[in-house]
C-alpha cells in the first residue's frame, strides 16, 4: 500500500509540472514508476531514477527560473548535488530493506540523519550465509542496476542529459568510495572481520565464510590469506574495472558539466543506425564479485544487447541477451530478455522476461513485464525459482 500511495503522489506531481506536451527532442524525458513482485530490486533502482528526474525538473522549471542567472546556477548546483546524493543513498538503503524482507528479516531506519542515516538489519537466527550475503549486497545491487539501466537508455536513445549520467556516476562510485575513503581497512587485521565495519566488509565476509567452510580467521587469530586476497580483488575491480568502460568518461564529464547539456554514446564500430559499442559493470553478489562485459549492437533499426559475466570466488559464469524492440509501433513496443548461468551452489539456470509498453497518448504510457526464472542468482532478482511480473506508468515531459 505504501508503494501504491507513493506512485499516486508522484502522479499528481507530474500533472502539476507545466508545459507537458509531446517531446520533440531526440531524448525523451520519461518518468517511469513500476511495482514488481518477488522483492525485485527494480522497485528501488528504476523508481529512484525517475524520482531523481522529478526532483531535478521541479526545481529547474519552478524555482530556478525565478532567480537571476548567477543565483539560480549556484543554488541549482547545490540542490542538484544534494538530491543526487540522497536519491542514490536512499535507493541503496531500500535495496537492503527489500533483500532483508525477502529472507524473513527486518531493516530498521532509526533516523534519517545527514549525510548518512542510522539503520540496522535484523536477520533470522538461522540465516544461511547465502541469505546473509544477499541482504548486505542488496544496497550495491541497486546502485549497479541503476548504472546498467541508465547506460542502456543512453545508448538506445542515442543520448541523454548530463543529469542522468551524473546520477549513474554517483551510483557507480559508491563502492570504491567505501573501500578507499569512507571505511578504508587493512584486511589482514583480524579485528576488521570480528568488529565488521562498512558495507564492503559485510558483503565479503559471509561469501567467504560460505566458500571456505567458515575458515575466515585461523585458530592462531591470523586472517586467512585467501580472504585478504578476495577483499583486495573486490576493492581493486570495484574501482578500476570502471576505467575500461568508454561511457564511464561521459559520466565523469557530465558530473562536472552543465546539467542541461546532452551527450551521445560512443559507437566504436559504425554508428547509431548500424554499430557496436560496449560497457563494463562491476557488481557484488552472494557468490562474490561479478564482472560484466555489456555489448550493444544496432542493426538496421533493431537494438540488441548481450553480456558475458564472470564471478569469483564461487564459480559464477553467465551470459544474456535482450532484443529491445522486437515490436516497435507508434502505440506499442515489446522487448525480450534472456539470462543463462552456470553457478556453484545453484547449478545451471535460465530466466526470461517479456516487457511491453502501450502508449495511451503522446505523454502517457503503461508498462508491463512478465517472466520466469529458475533457481540461481541474477542481478536484482530473487534467488528462488518463480514467476516475475510488474507494471506501472510512464509520463513524458519536455526537459525545459
Amino acid at each position: 500500500m505504501k508503494n501504491i500511495a507513493l506512485i499516486s503522489t508522484f502522479f499528481l506531481i507530474f500533472l502539476a509540472i507545466p508545459d507537458i506536451k509531446s517531446q520533440d527532442s531526440l531524448w525523451v524525458r520519461e518518468y517511469q514508476f513500476n511495482l514488481y513482485n518477488q522483492y525485485d530490486l527494480r522497485n528501488s533502482s528504476s523508481n529512484a531514477i525517475s524520482t531523481h528526474r522529478v526532483l531535478q525538473d521541479l526545481y529547474r522549471k519552478n524555482i530556478k527560473v525565478k532567480m537571476n542567472d548567477k543565483l539560480g546556477n549556484v543554488t541549482y548546483g547545490i540542490y542538484s548535488f544534494a538530491t543526487t546524493f540522497l536519491t542514490m543513498l536512499w535507493s541503496h538503503e531500500f535495496g537492503h530493506s527489500l533483500r532483508a524482507k525477502q529472507i524473513g528479516g527486518q531493516f530498521k531506519i532509526h533516523n534519517a540523519g545527514l549525510p548518512i542515516p542510522y539503520t540496522t538489519m535484523h536477520l533470522p537466527a538461522d540465516v544461511s550465509y547465502i541469505d546473509e550475503a544477499l541482504s548486505v549486497t542488496g544496497g550495491f545491487e541497486v546502485n549497479y542496476l541503476t548504472v546498467r539501466k541508465i547506460q542502456s537508455e543512453f545508448i538506445a536513445q542515442n543520448g541523454t542529459y548530463n543529469e542522468d549520467l551524473a546520477f549513474s556516476f554517483a551510483n557507480r562510485i559508491l563502492y570504491p568510495l567505501y573501500t578507499t575513503l569512507i571505511v578504508r581497512i587493512n584486511p589482514s587485521e583480524p579485528d576488521v572481520w570480528i568488529n565488521t565495519a562498512g558495507d564492503p566488509v559485510h558483503c565479503v565476509l559471509p561469501v567467504f565464510k560460505n566458500y571456505s567452510n567458515d575458515r575466515a580467521i585461523f585458530q592462531d587469530s591470523t586472517v586467512n590469506p585467501d580472504l585478504v586476497k578476495f577483499y583486495n580483488q573486490s576493492a581493486l575491480f570495484g574501482s578500476f574495472f570502471n576505467l575500461l568502460d568508454p561511457h564511464f568518461y561521459s559520466e565523469v564529464g557530465a558530473s562536472f558539466g552543465k546539467a542541461s547539456k546532452t551527450r551521445r554514446p560512443r559507437f566504436l564500430i559504425g554508428d547509431y543506425e548500424n554499430g557496436w559499442t560496449y560497457g563494463t559493470l562491476f557488481n557484488v553478489s552472494p557468490l562474490g564479485y561479478e564482472l560484466y562485459m555489456n555489448n550493444y549492437l544496432h542493426l538496421k533499426g533493431n537494438h540488441f544487447s548481450f553480456y558475458a559475466k564472470y564471478g569469483n570466488p564461487f564459480k559464477n559464469n553467465g551470459t544474456g541477451a535482450r532484443w529491445d524492440n522486437v515490436v516497435e509501433r507508434p502505440e506499442l513496443k515489446i522487448s525480450l530478455g534472456l539470462d543463462l548461468w552456470d553457478q556453484d551452489i545453484f547449478g545451471k539456470g535460465i530466466a526470461g522476461e517479456l516487457e511491453a509498453r502501450y502508449n495511451v497518448s503522446n505523454n502517457i504510457a503503461l508498462n508491463m513485464s512478465i517472466g520466469y526464472k529458475t533457481e540461481g542468482y541474477v542481478l536484482g532478482k530473487q534467488i528462488d525459482n518463480g514467476v516475475n511480473f510488474g507494471g506501472g506508468i510512464i509520463i513524458r515531459s519536455n526537459y525545459l
